[in-house]
Protein backbone atom coordinates (compact mmCIF):
# COMPACT_ATOMS: atom_id res chain seq x y z
CA UNK A 1 0.00 0.00 0.00
CA UNK A 2 1.22 3.20 -0.99
CA UNK A 3 0.44 6.62 0.92
CA UNK A 4 1.07 9.79 -1.01
CA UNK A 5 2.97 12.16 0.35
CA UNK A 6 2.77 15.93 0.05
CA UNK A 7 4.88 17.19 -1.97
CA UNK A 8 6.81 20.64 -2.13
CA UNK A 9 4.98 21.97 -5.05
CA UNK A 10 1.49 22.60 -3.49
CA UNK A 11 0.84 25.97 -3.29
CA UNK A 12 -0.12 27.36 0.48
CA UNK A 13 -3.84 27.96 1.32
CA UNK A 14 -4.80 31.77 2.56
CA UNK A 15 -8.41 31.75 3.89
CA UNK A 16 -10.52 34.85 3.21
CA UNK A 17 -13.46 34.26 5.02
CA UNK A 18 -11.87 35.48 8.24
CA UNK A 19 -10.41 38.55 7.23
CA UNK A 20 -13.45 39.80 4.91
CA UNK A 21 -15.82 39.12 8.43
CA UNK A 22 -13.32 41.24 10.19
CA UNK A 23 -13.15 44.06 7.27
CA UNK A 24 -16.92 43.93 7.18
CA UNK A 25 -17.34 44.49 11.32
CA UNK A 26 -14.55 47.31 10.81
CA UNK A 27 -17.18 48.72 8.02
CA UNK A 28 -20.16 48.42 10.40
CA UNK A 29 -18.76 49.89 12.92
CA UNK A 30 -17.05 53.42 10.58
CA UNK A 31 -20.52 53.66 9.30
CA UNK A 32 -22.52 53.54 12.60
CA UNK A 33 -20.18 55.98 14.52
CA UNK A 34 -19.82 58.21 11.43
CA UNK A 35 -23.45 58.71 11.93
CA UNK A 36 -23.93 59.60 15.55
CA UNK A 37 -21.73 62.54 14.29
CA UNK A 38 -24.26 64.24 12.39
CA UNK A 39 -27.57 64.11 14.45
CA UNK A 40 -25.63 65.30 17.38
CA UNK A 41 -25.24 68.70 15.26
CA UNK A 42 -27.73 71.40 15.78
CA UNK A 43 -29.13 73.85 12.95
CA UNK A 44 -30.52 76.81 14.97
CA UNK A 45 -31.79 79.86 13.05
CA UNK A 46 -31.61 82.49 15.38
CA UNK A 47 -34.96 84.99 15.49
CA UNK A 48 -34.01 88.45 13.98
CA UNK A 49 -35.38 92.18 15.56
CA UNK A 50 -36.28 95.29 13.92
CA UNK A 51 -36.22 97.57 16.83
CA UNK A 52 -33.33 99.23 18.18
CA UNK A 53 -32.53 100.68 22.00
CA UNK A 54 -31.72 104.26 21.73
CA UNK A 55 -28.25 105.28 23.36
CA UNK A 56 -29.83 107.37 25.44
CA UNK A 57 -31.86 105.85 27.37
CA UNK A 58 -29.71 102.87 28.06
CA UNK A 59 -26.58 103.96 30.34
CA UNK A 60 -23.04 102.53 28.86
CA UNK A 61 -21.65 99.15 29.84
CA UNK A 62 -19.18 98.06 32.56
CA UNK A 63 -16.21 97.72 29.80
CA UNK A 64 -13.82 95.16 31.54
CA UNK A 65 -10.40 93.65 29.95
CA UNK A 66 -8.75 90.46 30.80
CA UNK A 67 -5.08 90.69 30.01
CA UNK A 68 -2.59 87.99 29.35
CA UNK A 69 -0.76 88.30 32.38
CA UNK A 70 -3.96 88.19 35.17
CA UNK A 71 -4.36 92.10 35.25
CA UNK A 72 -7.37 93.28 34.95
CA UNK A 73 -8.89 97.31 33.34
CA UNK A 74 -12.50 98.55 34.17
CA UNK A 75 -13.22 101.62 31.61
CA UNK A 76 -9.81 101.79 30.69
CA UNK A 77 -8.03 101.68 34.55
CA UNK A 78 -5.79 99.43 35.33
CA UNK A 79 -6.27 97.04 38.37
CA UNK A 80 -3.63 94.77 39.31
CA UNK A 81 -5.47 91.62 41.11
CA UNK A 82 -8.86 90.33 41.86
CA UNK A 83 -10.01 92.30 45.28
CA UNK A 84 -9.10 95.51 43.42
CA UNK A 85 -11.19 94.25 40.70
CA UNK A 86 -13.94 93.33 43.06
CA UNK A 87 -13.57 96.77 44.83
CA UNK A 88 -13.55 98.82 41.59
CA UNK A 89 -16.77 96.77 40.60
CA UNK A 90 -18.74 97.46 43.65
CA UNK A 91 -18.26 101.00 43.43
CA UNK A 92 -18.87 101.10 39.20
CA UNK A 93 -22.04 99.06 39.83
CA UNK A 94 -23.46 100.83 42.98
CA UNK A 95 -23.88 103.54 40.36
CA UNK A 96 -26.11 101.66 37.67
CA UNK A 97 -29.41 101.44 37.91
CA UNK A 98 -30.07 97.35 38.90
CA UNK A 99 -32.06 96.56 36.06
CA UNK A 100 -30.27 97.74 33.44
CA UNK A 101 -26.38 96.97 34.65
CA UNK A 102 -24.70 95.17 31.77
CA UNK A 103 -20.99 94.45 31.64
CA UNK A 104 -19.05 93.44 28.36
CA UNK A 105 -15.62 91.25 28.95
CA UNK A 106 -12.91 92.00 26.40
CA UNK A 107 -10.31 89.04 27.16
CA UNK A 108 -7.33 88.58 25.19
CA UNK A 109 -7.05 85.40 23.50
CA UNK A 110 -4.23 83.69 25.97
CA UNK A 111 -5.75 84.72 28.92
CA UNK A 112 -6.91 82.07 31.60
CA UNK A 113 -10.08 80.58 31.65
CA UNK A 114 -9.97 81.45 35.22
CA UNK A 115 -9.50 85.00 34.86
CA UNK A 116 -12.68 85.29 33.06
CA UNK A 117 -14.87 82.92 35.36
CA UNK A 118 -13.51 85.01 38.18
CA UNK A 119 -14.77 88.40 36.80
CA UNK A 120 -17.84 86.85 35.73
CA UNK A 121 -17.97 85.52 39.05
CA UNK A 122 -17.65 88.91 41.11
CA UNK A 123 -20.02 90.22 38.40
CA UNK A 124 -22.68 87.47 39.45
CA UNK A 125 -22.25 88.24 43.00
CA UNK A 126 -22.85 92.03 42.04
CA UNK A 127 -26.39 91.52 40.53
CA UNK A 128 -25.40 91.86 36.96
CA UNK A 129 -26.62 89.05 34.81
CA UNK A 130 -26.23 90.70 31.60
CA UNK A 131 -23.12 89.84 30.27
CA UNK A 132 -21.03 90.15 27.03
CA UNK A 133 -18.29 88.64 26.10
CA UNK A 134 -16.10 90.57 22.60
CA UNK A 135 -14.84 89.06 20.29
CA UNK A 136 -12.83 90.38 17.05
CA UNK A 137 -14.33 90.12 14.02
CA UNK A 138 -12.23 88.53 11.43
Amino acid sequence: MRIPRETESTAPEINLIPLIDILLVIVIFLVVSSTFVRQSQLKINLPGSQTRTSKQDAPDPLRIAVGTDGNYAVNGGKILNEEGLRRVLTVEAAALPTNEAKAIIEADATATHQSVVSVMDILASLGIAQVSIATASQ
